[in-house]
């Protein structure tokens, strides 16, 4: 009778641990302190599916400081933690967990939230790999600006060749530790934001597919996984031979401007902005090509990711843009850089007579070289 009871007690007792680990929490509990603030309130926002920032919730600071935020999320989804009339905040990977954020009120983006498991793994990548990169690149870049006294000089060819193995050296360092990362948490959601952070902003359409495939089918179909998937689908409707997706804007006069106005002739597609370094820098490189290629039927549309007209006006103004531009003023969420998948800026699309794409991201002497092709041609 003792061991009947014995047993049928271990055997709840094994049901009920059992069940406590397995069991999910089901919501989160965010509990935090600015240090320096004793009222206020302060927001939980994160982005919606278009993009979108969403304040999801608020919560009144205590004269402690401290603030509480519960919920519930669907899936591991970033948020960010600040105070209303700041851009930018505590930034992480929210999860179903007790999750502790500590900051002080002028450096909230510099938090420290400990508790969110999720959060921790994407964090230890830009914690341990992209600081091993930033440590190669920084006196790269430095040696780049000595001997071109940053941008002044042209590099003699034997300063090129060494400067081009150094570049390509960083690349397969950096692309290395990165691949490494992915494949190492391919089931964690940090995988899907690492190739969506660093290979569809910075490596080729065919990495991002090749990551993809490398990600846990869970993974694949989380938000994040199907933002990955609908990056390779509308690279795939913008890759060379496609037709180009047919778009219009108004012009600096509010005229309506389209695409297909350059039907038969050679355009290049132009993505840029007033507050984009590179693209100012790689201004006089286009003019180049307006100037010697226009009169045989070669164009630049400018689209601009501004959403200030004044400075955009003044950026055209300032480099010698002369041909036409057009913005809807909306920023990143300019609708036609949207359509064109747009993560980074300058970027651009040779569209030939046809309508189809010829040739993306011709930089340099790229978009010189590959004008003289076309044109020597005709």
């Amino acid at each position: 009778m003792k061991s009947t009871i014995l047993k049928s007690g271990l055997t709840a007792l094994a049901f009920i641990t059992a069940l406590s680990s397995c069991s999910k929490k089901e919501g989160f509990t965010i509990n935090g302190t600015i240090v320096g603030l004793d009222k206020g309130t302060v927001y939980l926002e994160n982005t919606d599916e278009k993009g979108n920032k969403k304040i999801t919730d608020s919560a009144q600071i205590s004269p402690e400081g401290a603030f509480t935020f519960t919920g519930k999320v669907s899936e591991p989804l970033l948020h960010t933690i600040k105070l209303k009339g700041e851009e930018y905040g505590a930034y992480f990977l929210l999860d179903n967990e007790d999750i502790k954020v500590e900051a002080k009120k002028d450096s909230i983006f510099k938090a420290k939230v400990s508790g969110a498991t999720q959060n921790d793994i994407y964090k230890s990548y830009y914690d341990n790999e992209f600081k091993k990169i930033q440590n190669i690149a920084g006196p790269i870049y430095k040696l780049s600006d000595s001997l071109t006294q940053k941008g002044k000089v042209k590099l003699n060819a034997e300063q090129q060749t060494a400067m081009d193995k150094k570049w390509k050296d960083l690349a397969a360092f950096a692309d290395d530790l990165t691949d490494k990362f992915i494949r190492k948490n391919k089931d964690k959601i940090a995988a899907a934001l690492i190739i969506n952070d660093r290979i569809v902003s910075y490596g080729t359409p065919a990495q991002v597919k090749t990551y993809f495939a490398v990600l846990s089918p869970e993974v694949q179909k989380s938000f994040y996984g199907k933002q990955l998937k609908e990056a390779i689908d509308l690279n795939d409707k913008t890759a060379v031979g496609s037709q180009a997706p047919e778009f219009s804007q108004p012009d600096v006069n509010g005229k309506a401007v389209k695409l297909a106005d350059y039907k038969g002739k050679y355009v290049l597609v132009d993505f840029w902005a007033s507050w984009c370094g590179p693209c100012r820098k790689e201004n006089p490189n286009v003019v180049l090509a307006y100037k010697t290629y226009h009169d045989k039927g070669f164009d630049v549309l400018g689209v601009s990711l501004d959403d200030k007209k004044k400075l955009w006006e003044k950026a055209i103004e300032r480099d010698g843009l002369t041909w036409t531009h057009v913005s809807d003023l909306k920023g990143w969420q300019n609708e036609a850089a949207v359509l064109y998948g747009v993560k980074m800026v300058p970027t651009n699309y040779l569209i030939g007579p046809d309508g189809k794409i010829i040739a993306k991201n011709l930089r340099e002497a790229e978009l010189q070289s590959k004008l003289k092709e076309i044109f020597s041609k005709s």
